[in-house]
């Protein structure tokens, strides 16, 4: 198994040990089913007027829909082609080489677990109303670059199910302040601990006692 992508201008073939030639054909072939794919993703955004909106302050809608889109593209990918999930991301990188109209200017293609192919990705998991709710693009990169955040995706379902952003209105804080100081004590908190050995109640009290902590300091 192995996918096609980009490094400094020459087309490598990413793949786990010896790279054999039915490997390297089906890679080819996968390559080729992007550029097609991808083409049409392009596509059906900009029919739904969504194209317009990268790099402006409703951005969310694009970047959901887009992950949406990639959802269902790795989806094909995986059952066709019998990649891994160790594969996710690789597949990021292939769609950013592969895209034109939905790549942005920086979209990190080269910091893999970073790129926000992967964050639309992550976003389009949870339902739209919630997502949307929960702040705005640029506030999701930032909860979604601290690691520990971004590999446990319980934390994500807490913060998206406790409707954390709706508890900002009985502060005298602002939304962005509101989502800093929330995000920055989950990172202070966890900076040490691996939350994935947790089970779930463990990780949702110790959420819920950090939530009411910065609340209670706030009044």
């Amino acid at each position: 198994m192995a996918i096609i992508v980009d490094k400094n201008g020459r087309r490598i073939y990413k793949t786990i040990g010896y790279l054999a030639y039915e490997d390297k054909e089906n890679a080819d072939k996968l390559d080729n089913f992007l550029k097609i794919e991808i083409k049409q993703i392009e596509k059906r955004l900009e029919q739904k007027g969504l194209l317009t909106l990268k790099g402006k302050s409703g951005s969310i809608q694009f970047w959901f829909n887009l992950g949406l889109e990639l959802r269902d593209l790795w989806c094909k990918v995986r059952a066709t082609y019998n990649l891994p999930d160790t594969f996710l991301p690789y597949f990021f990188k292939a769609v950013f080489d592969n895209s034109d109209a939905v790549k942005p200017q920086s979209g990190r293609a080269d910091r893999l677990k970073n790129a926000y192919f992967y964050y639309g990705y992550i976003i389009a998991g949870f339902p739209w109303e919630q997502v949307a709710s929960a702040g705005s693009w640029r506030q999701w990169i930032e909860f979604l670059d601290a690691r520990r955040i971004r590999t446990d995706p319980r934390i994500i379902e807490w913060f998206v199910q406790r409707k954390v952003m709706e508890l900002q209105r009985g502060t005298n804080l602002s939304r962005e302040e509101w989502f800093r100081r929330i995000t920055r004590e989950i990172r202070s908190e966890f900076h040490n601990i691996d939350t994935t050995v947790l089970s779930k109640d463990e990780l949702y009290d110790s959420l819920d006692e950090i939530l009411s902590r910065v609340v209670s300091r706030l009044q």
